[in-house]
C-alpha cells in the first residue's frame, strides 16, 4: 500500500513539473509556428483556407500571417498565448 501511494505521489508532482516545463519553454523560447497554423485553421474553420503564408515574424511579439481563403485574402497577427488578431484594412482618407 505505501508503494502505491508512493507512485501515486510521485506520478502527481511529475505531472506538475511537466506542465510547468512545457509552460517555460513555451515562454522563453516562442511559440511553435506548427501550433499557431493550428490556431489560424481553428479561428477560420468556418471558411475555407486555400494558403497560410508567413509574412513578419517578431520573437516574443507577434508574427504576421497571410491567409488565403475562397472568398477574400487577409492579415492575421498571432500575439504571445497564441491569440488571433485580425488585421483591418486602412481606409483612404475622404476628401
Amino acid at each position: 500500500m505505501e508503494l502505491l501511494s508512493s507512485f501515486i505521489y510521485t506520478i502527481t508532482v511529475g505531472g506538475v513539473f511537466v506542465v510547468i516545463f512545457i509552460y517555460l519553454n513555451d515562454l522563453l523560447f516562442g511559440e511553435k509556428q506548427q501550433k499557431q497554423i493550428l490556431k489560424i485553421q481553428k479561428y477560420y474553420r468556418q471558411e475555407n483556407i486555400i494558403k497560410i503564408e508567413l509574412l513578419e515574424q517578431q520573437p516574443k511579439k507577434y508574427t504576421l500571417y497571410q491567409v488565403k481563403t475562397d472568398k477574400e485574402t487577409m492579415r492575421v497577427k498571432i500575439k504571445p498565448g497564441y491569440k488571433v488578431v485580425k488585421m483591418v484594412k486602412k481606409k483612404e482618407p475622404s476628401q
